[in-house]
């Protein structure tokens, strides 16, 4: 047998999987031609190519509106405030996403709520999210994590319930479907980052999508200074728009890849023990920002740490993992502003008995700390790695996990 890597051996892959994104000549010149045109930010009539990436963006969704804004932060931030939410409101959200999603809630001075995830799609549960309402809670975040559409129709189920409004968190799903419509499209705001690492790559840029009218126009209005009460200088810049229009163009070929990959990866590892490829809920379409397998630890007696330390060290390409977010400082101080707001902020605390208020623990939620610490192993399957590249990721688990004797 081949000695593991992590025990001096040779590792299976030496050489670097092909980064993501991909840039080419043509968004070059689409930023060039910016450029040149003496507009590079969309104000004072200088903002056809925002215009038109918002208006490709609305019709490739089949919504009716698309705002384009300066960061998914801020498409976050626009979208609850669009949706009117503020002090002494609660948003129930998922504690396994990026700080943004709760933080945004707090930018908007309203406080966030964990509920825990299901295993399935690592999305909220619906039940954990009907046990977190309380009479202050105005709205819930849903992330589609790693790409995989969480459980909508449960999530959508509970909302109307309760006439909440429903963010959809759509970082990492970008082209994802749910019941053949996109994500983003399903609740009442969809929120998108065009970060650097995500599936539909600017460098920066986010955008909201809604099919109100209402709640377009207060969302183009808070984010670009306007006659609101208050609104804020969150625009997309119109080189980051000229370029999203073209990678947008590419979008569903890259994912098609991105499937192609994960069905390559679903077929070589679903044959190996104590590793399960994560399969997507009925009727939903994954778009792959992570590939991602569920780990029995107790099926090998080998940690969920030392597992991957040792995929790690044969050349595996392992994704960034979120930790429980009540473990972040924000929610350990829970003074965000100073003077303890928003969390002690009189509007709240005034209709807020201590008892009732949310607590950070994160043994709230049992659910997500196991997936984060004991079971999740995940990794990128970006174009252009194609079957060879995925091969070489098969054969490292294969390899560790023949070998798995060497790790206990």
């Amino acid at each position: 047998m081949a000695k593991l890597a992590i025990n001096g051996g040779t590792p299976v892959r030496t050489e670097p999987f092909a980064v993501w994104p991909q840039y080419t000549e043509e968004e070059a010149q689409a930023a060039a031609d910016v450029v040149r045109g003496g507009w590079l930010v969309a104000h004072h009539g200088g903002h056809k190519h925002v215009e038109a990436f918002q208006e490709a963006y609305a019709e490739y969704h089949g919504a009716a509106h698309a705002v384009a804004t300066s960061s998914g932060t801020t498409a976050l931030h626009v979208a609850l405030m669009a949706a009117g939410i503020g002090p002494a409101d609660e948003v129930i959200v998922p504690p396994m996403t990026f700080l943004a999603t709760a933080t945004s809630v707090v930018m908007a001075n309203a406080i966030p709520v964990f509920a825990d995830i299901e295993p399935q799609t690592l999305g909220l549960d619906p039940e954990a999210v009907r046990a977190k309402l309380t009479p202050r809670t105005k709205a819930v975040i849903v992330v589609h994590l790693n790409g995989f559409p969480a459980d909508m129709d449960g999530l959508m189920a509970v909302a109307r319930e309760r006439d909440l409004i429903v963010l959809e968190d759509c970082a990492h799903a970008h082209g994802a479907e749910h019941n053949g419509r996109k994500v983003g499209t399903i609740g009442d705001l969809g929120c998108f980052s065009f970060q650097h690492k995500k599936l539909l790559s600017l460098g920066d840029g986010g955008m909201v999508t809604t099919n109100s009218d209402e709640l377009a126009e207060r969302a183009a209005g808070l984010r670009t200074f306007s006659g609101q009460p208050l609104s804020f200088n969150l625009r997309m810049t119109e080189i980051h728009a000229a370029i999203g229009k073209i990678r947008l163009g590419r979008l569903d070929a890259e994912n098609e890849q991105r499937r192609r990959n994960a069905a390559y990866l679903d077929e070589r590892l679903g044959e190996l023990p104590a590793i399960t490829p994560q399969q997507p809920r009925e009727n939903t379409t994954v778009a792959y920002y992570n590939y991602v397998l569920h780990y029995n630890k107790d099926e090998f007696g080998v940690s969920h740490e030392k597992f991957q330390e040792a995929l790690i060290a044969e050349g595996l390409p392992m994704a960034y993992g979120y930790f429980p977010l009540q473990r972040h400082v924000t929610f350990q101080t829970r003074d965000a502003y100073g003077h303890g707001c928003p969390f002690k902020c009189p509007f709240y605390t005034e209709i807020t008995p201590p008892e009732q208020r949310p607590v950070y623990d994160e043994a709230d939620t049992p659910v997500t700390v196991d997936m984060y610490e004991n079971v999740v192993v995940g990794f990128t399957i970006h174009p252009p790695n194609g079957e060879a590249e995925m091969k070489d990721i098969a054969d490292i688990f294969e390899k560790v996990i023949t070998n798995i004797d060497d790790l206990r």
